[in-house]
């Protein structure tokens, strides 16, 4: 709907909005961040509790699903050959492997409820941008989320600050790492990915790594000017 309204409105002017991840290179990019919250018998587990950021058990197993299986879910969530350009530290892609209270950085982000946020704590997932499939990045990142829950996982400890201030070893200590801005790595991980694959379904996972895979094959030796300028449109109505 907010891709109709906005093409729309646009196109009123005389214009055209660009949805892509990188509409130019070398440019922050857009983002398509998405937001996520769990209940438990009409409670939040994500507030509560006496967890990290006040999370009860659950909400910090649903965390930590996610951060576990990202690296495999990012041929979904930021899967296109333009989605390496926009996955870079400050640029607020969340190209940080880490969790944190409010940390724009981080991969995984946590907002605690509060007056400033009345509708209750959630988790944000930020390398999300506009090339991935809506549905089937809120079917992965739940699917995730609801995986670190059944296997009781636990996250590690939070990070609070932009991990592009700390050291190298000090990002080595806390176990942050850069995610993956090569596209075949990206595909493999999610081509052999336990996980996704019993979350999407095999034919739903095979289907996103061909195409992906096609994109790579036909453009892969375009410049990141060229390829900003060739897929400008390609998400837009």
């Amino acid at each position: 709907l907010m891709r109709i309204i906005i093409g729309r409105v646009a196109r009123k002017y005389g214009m055209r909005a660009s949805l892509s991840p990188v509409p130019f290179a070398g440019s922050v990019g857009s983002g398509a961040h998405q937001h996520f919250s769990f209940t438990r018998d009409g409670v939040s587990v994500f507030s509560g509790g006496t967890g990290a950021s006040g999370m009860r058990d659950e909400g910090a197993s649903a965390v930590a699903g996610v951060l576990t299986g990202l690296r495999e879910a990012q041929g979904v969530l930021s899967g296109s050959i333009l989605s390496g350009l926009r996955m870079q530290p400050g640029h607020w892609s969340g190209a940080y492997a880490c969790w944190g209270t409010e940390n724009r950085e981080a991969a995984v982000r946590f907002l605690p409820g509060g007056e400033a946020n009345p509708y209750g704590a959630n988790v944000e997932v930020k390398i999300v941008d506009p090339s991935a499939n809506t549905y089937l990045a809120s079917a992965a990142i739940l699917g995730l989320a609801l995986d670190g829950i059944e296997h009781d996982l636990t996250p590690p400890a939070g990070v609070d600050v932009d991990p592009s201030s700390l050291t190298d070893a000090e990002r080595a200590d806390a176990g942050v790492t850069v995610l993956d801005t090569d596209q075949t790595s990206i595909l493999n991980a999610l081509d052999g990915s336990v996980r996704l694959r019993r979350v999407l379904g095999d034919a739903v996972v095979d289907a996103v790594v061909a195409v992906r895979r096609y994109e790579q094959e036909k453009f892969a030796a375009l410049s990141p000017e060229e390829l900003a300028a060739k897929f400008r449109l390609a998400w837009s109505v």
